[in-house]
């Protein structure tokens, strides 16, 4: 049976890669370690939990379940080949009946009345996730069209309480643009971001104010950071690093205090546009060095080529949801800017076809819905 567990394999190339480009790419992810995975999932819990089920189908019982995901499986199969669109479309008709037919399902067994369907319904799940994956393989895919499949696919309803907090988190780190930054060479560069890391962690986390203070400053020395990006292989930057990943695990824990200074669903939205942000921003800055600087050195290259691919491997649906409209215009930019600058980055080193990886990641989407 055909089922490629992706996310764990693209997060063990992540870890390889970030080694083996050193300080360049691991001061740019990891931060955060299994803190974020934790609150990811009890958000999405939250998450789940607002999502409208007025789109699903009724169905009144196992047998009925059983027998909507088998025609599904029929039409799915009657496809040879198809458009990204089209992918679209039946992987959305998928999420809409599996929901209804596991709610149907699950709420039989739990009476006793039908305990084979959860088996048939795992065995026809599995069926229709690989006729997706064959559909996708179909056509030679690119970073555009897996960008169509997060725009399209992403849930664009979020529950009222949550929606409020993004609007306000939006606006937050948009008043960050209007700060202008002055470039300093690259030893002040450094001396600026170990002050700030060294001063939030002195200071500790005590109000509201204190985490969002740290992410001003730190967003102002993270830009200055990037202005020198291309010259980061000869110095070592593991002090930032791990302080970095230090007052991040401090912000998460923030929020287990006997009084927390904010939920855990506010620091996960904050959290997560600030990941979403860094990323947009470095990847930009890379497309920008990638047409701009020769790469003889295959480390570097490598270095680059994993950043430039980061915010693919990382923006999920969840992540993707929280993206303002900018950013995802920015998303989408890269997605078309993708070719030319992995064309100069092609001295780079990473584990698999890079022609074949937005196919892959649409898989991993969809396996995931």
């Amino acid at each position: 049976m055909k089922q490629f567990s992706l996310n764990k394999n693209l997060h063990q190339w992540q870890m390889k890669y970030a080694q083996h480009a050193k300080c360049t790419v691991s001061i740019f992810f990891g931060c955060g370690k299994n803190y974020t995975h934790m609150f990811l999932i009890l958000f999405s819990f939250l998450f789940l939990s607002g999502c409208s089920s007025k789109e699903g189908l009724y169905i009144q019982d196992s047998n009925e379940a059983i027998n909507s995901y088998c025609k599904l499986l029929h039409r799915i199969r009657l496809h040879n080949q198809a458009s990204t669109e089209l992918i679209i479309d039946l992987a959305h008709e998928y999420q809409t009946v599996s929901d209804s037919v596991f709610a149907c399902i699950n709420r039989d067994s739990i009476n006793n009345r039908n305990y084979h369907a959860k088996s048939a319904y795992n065995v026809i799940n599995d069926s229709i996730i690989i006729e997706l994956e064959r559909l996708i393989d179909s056509n030679s895919r690119n970073f555009k069209d897996y960008y169509h499949v997060l725009d399209k696919l992403s849930i664009r309803q979020l529950p009222e309480e949550v929606g409020s907090l993004v609007v306000s988190a939006h606006m937050f780190f948009h008043s960050m643009d209007s700060t202008t930054i002055h470039p300093v060479d690259k030893c002040h560069t450094i001396q600026i971001y170990e002050n700030m890391l060294n001063s939030a962690l002195s200071q500790g986390i005590r109000s509201k104010q204190d985490i969002l203070h740290f992410l001003r400053s730190e967003d102002i020395a993270f830009r200055l950071f990037l202005v020198h990006l291309s010259s980061w292989g000869d110095m070592s930057l593991t002090n930032i690093k791990t302080q970095t990943e230090q007052q991040v695990k401090n912000i998460f824990e923030s929020s287990s205090h006997q009084r927390p200074i904010m939920s855990k669903t506010e620091i996960v939205v904050l959290m997560t546009m600030r990941n979403n942000r860094r990323l947009l921003q470095n990847a930009a800055t890379c497309v920008t060095d990638a047409h701009k600087l020769s790469f003889k050195d295959s480390n570097q290259a490598t270095a680059y080529l994993w950043m430039l691919l980061q915010p693919w491997l990382s923006i999920d649906g969840f992540s993707y949801t929280l993206l303002s409209q900018q950013e995802k215009e920015s998303l989408e930019k890269l997605a078309a800017e993708m070719p030319q600058a992995v064309s100069k980055l092609e001295s780079g080193r990473f584990p698999i076809d890079l022609n074949e990886l937005p196919s892959l990641l649409m898989k991993a989407y969809i396996d995931n819905l």
